[in-house]
């Protein structure tokens, strides 16, 4: 199985690097590719997931500075982490890292002494390694003299040696001599040789080389592949070199399959996929792609297009917030003016860009009202920035009207006032509040010339209904109402209420029938009844104003019946209830073998009812529970929390409420980690969350 090995590093051109077995033949490998399903930080199958130098191995590799062995028949590749170093190989390399290998001369014939034997392909590089200042040729033919064992170019690099070269190699000579004689934590500390003492304490400074434990150094250990490749990966924050295909710039734009740099003027496209990794800079270990922060500092790593290595090198989001009020705009120049202290100011957009009023609704900037306040979101990275939000305050209630409500429908409600009938359109995204009544709408109100509600509406600027409030009604409402009579011909239903009093309804013109949230006519209403029983009855003086087909209903636990299975629960309408329930299971987050008798009076619950039988046959516990916020995957719409002991759980935000703290909507994308959040439950379902301050 022949293998071949490669380190290669390019600067400011395609050099390659090779590390030779003695021969002097070059051999370059091909980088594998590794499936997404396989895929973790690195190309290479034996540096596995959580290894201490994977960071450093993916960066190098995808460099250009290392490669590893590459099986020909199988086309994986392995990195043989473990793997010494010898000398003349660490030489060559730290050679290539300082971009001075294109200055060595093959031509010359190099003579060493007796003593200093090197490999024939090295010779010239270990000479202009001397001539650099890499290395001190008096001392290295000391110490080859020194040494009967080995030839000095096979010796294997210890860590203190190959320290001193790194060192040298960033040019960090200067503090190596001021910390000759620093204090070093280490215990073996005295075990270092004088000639490498303050390289050492240098090189611990500045981050580039740790101890093999928190308190031992090694100085003669032999440095291994994994070793090396750590410590020139760190030593590039000390000696910046530009590497072919590596951008340093700022996340403009970051989508399911493609990451946009800002770097020298200009933004440019990199497609992303599976097999992209990422890191952070405050981490050696792989992050996901939702850790990266839009418009923070980034390293990306490329070829032909392709991001490869992604590394977050800042948590800063390079971006400044300007409050003015909104004067006008110029679509034609991307320009949008605002008064700031009694002057215009143009700010330049781009289109496309996102305006949101403070409730999280979209807007178009031609909704922009001049005179209003208005905050923009603006890049501080670029020459010409750039706005990149606009959030502008929401339209206030600017009237209100009261009386009884005659007509009401999706897009017109009719009132009666003491000045005479009033009829106004519906806002789109209009609500409704009726005491006693959650998430009420409008098929909720009830409107006739006799009984209708009293209500109040709120109207904006263009005159429009936002909100319906029912300030008083005499309707009485009966849940889980057994309908045991019905006379279509004299149409009259007769309803046993849940205290088992029997109630005789006429049904009129008016009475408004509603299947799942579908209007349905009374026919169809009451051929559904023998299907689904399950109903909630409103009626005043007799007739009947609506029937409301359900599958569940949600309240406060009254009392549980645990002989006869009847639970009597407080409805979200202001009435009680009392359902029985037989064959049933018990929802209840945080308890998976719930039964009845873990139900109390005061739990709130949903009841999942039997079509066919006023019967529960799933009780769901309605709790809310505060956690932190660990991450937030914007891509996936998941949220990642954590309980106070550290418990985690993850979790789709689809079909979920997202409030702020002032229970206005918010997005996911606007929730950070450490954010304290409420969730709501029904059952084991997430159905709400909400930001919370700390107590």
């Amino acid at each position: 199985m022949p293998l071949h090995e490669t380190w290669k590093k390019v600067v400011t051109g395609a050099l390659v690097f090779t590390l030779v077995t003695g021969s002097g033949a070059t051999v370059l490998s091909v980088p594998s590719t590794i499936s997404a399903a396989t895929v973790a930080a690195t190309p290479f199958t034996d540096v596995s997931a959580g290894y201490y130098a994977e960071k450093h191995i993916a960066k190098l590799y995808y460099q250009g500075i290392i490669d590893g062995y590459k099986n020909n028949v199988d086309q994986t590749s392995t990195f043989k982490p473990e793997k010494g170093v010898s000398q003349q190989e660490a030489v060559l390399m730290a050679l290539r890292f300082a971009g001075l290998d294109h200055l060595v001369d093959n031509s010359s014939m190099i003579v060493f002494g007796e003593s200093f034997v090197v490999s024939g392909f090295f010779k010239a590089y270990i000479e202009l390694a001397f001539n650099k200042g890499l290395l001190d040729r008096d001392e290295e033919y000391a110490l080859a003299a020194a040494d009967k064992t080995s030839e000095w170019g096979l010796k294997p690099a210890s860590r203190e040696w190959v320290t001193k070269l790194i060192v040298k190699a960033i040019g960090q000579q200067a503090a190596a001599t001021k910390l000759q004689h620093a204090e070093s934590h280490f215990s073996d500390a005295a075990s270092v040789d004088a000639r490498y003492k303050g390289y050492v304490n240098a090189a611990v400074q500045l981050g580039l080389v740790k101890g093999l434990t928190e308190t031992t150094f090694g100085p003669d250990v032999a440095v291994k592949r994994a070793a090396l490749a750590t410590l020139f990966s760190r030593a590039q924050s000390s000696y910046a070199v530009e590497y072919e295909g590596q951008v340093d710039g700022i996340i403009s734009e970051i989508k399911d399959d493609k990451i946009t740099v800002y770097s020298k003027e200009t933004d440019t496209n990199y497609t992303i996929d599976n097999n992209t990794v990422y890191y952070h800079y405050k981490s050696e270990k792989p992050v996901t792609k939702e850790t990266l922060l839009k418009y923070s500092d980034v390293t990306v790593i490329a070829k032909e297009g392709k991001a490869l290595y992604v590394e977050a090198k800042g948590d800063t989001q390079h971006t400044v917030t300007i409050d003015g009020t909104f004067a006008r705009y110029n679509a034609d120049e991307g320009v949008i003016y605002l008064w700031i202290k009694d002057k215009p100011v143009p700010i330049n957009y781009a289109a496309g860009i996102v305006i949101e009023d403070t409730t999280g609704k979209q807007l178009a900037i031609t909704d922009l009202k001049a005179n209003s306040q208005i905050t923009i979101v603006q890049d501080s990275f670029r020459t010409k920035p750039v706005a990149l939000k606009i959030i502008a305050a929401a339209t206030p209630t600017v009237t209100v009207a009261t009386g009884k409500l005659i007509e009401s429908t999706q897009k017109l409600v009719v009132i009666k006032t003491t000045e005479g009938l009033v009829t106004k359109y519906v806002a789109p995204g209009a609500t409704v509040e009726i005491s006693g009544l959650s998430n009420a709408t409008i098929t909720d109100l009830v409107a006739s010339e006799e009984a209708g509600d009293q209500v109040e509406v709120s109207l904006n600027a263009a005159d429009q209904i936002t909100k319906v409030k029912v300030t008083s009604r005499e309707v009485k409402v009966v849940a889980a109402a057994e309908i045991f009579n019905i006379n279509e011909a004299k149409k009259v239903i007769t309803v046993m209420d849940s205290n088992g009093e029997p109630i005789a309804l006429t049904l009129t013109d008016k009475t408004k029938f509603d299947y799942m949230g579908n209007n349905v006519d009374m026919k169809t209403a009451l051929g559904l009844i023998s299907t689904n029983v399950n109903v909630i009855i409103r009626y005043t003086h007799k007739n009947l104003i609506s029937m409301h087909f359900v599958m569940s209903y949600t309240g406060t636990v009254n009392s549980v019946d645990t002989k006869n299975k009847i639970l009597t629960i407080q409805t979200e309408h202001g009435v009680s209830a009392k359902i029985p329930y037989a064959n049933y299971v018990v929802d209840y987050f945080g308890r998976p073998l719930a039964t009845h008798t873990d139900l109390k009076t005061g739990d709130s619950v949903t009841l999942r009812m039997k079509p066919d039988k006023i019967e529960a046959i799933i009780i769901s516990v309605n709790q809310t529970i505060q956690y932190e916020v660990v991450s937030v995957n914007v891509l996936a719409n998941k949220v990642t929390v954590k309980t106070a002991v550290n418990d985690t759980f993850e979790y789709s935000m689809q079909d979920v409420q997202l409030l702020k703290v002032d229970g206005t909507k918010t997005t996911i994308g606007q929730l950070t980690a450490g954010t304290l959040v409420n969730l709501s439950y029904v059952g084991t379902a997430v159905v709400k969350l909400q930001e919370t301050k700390k107590a």
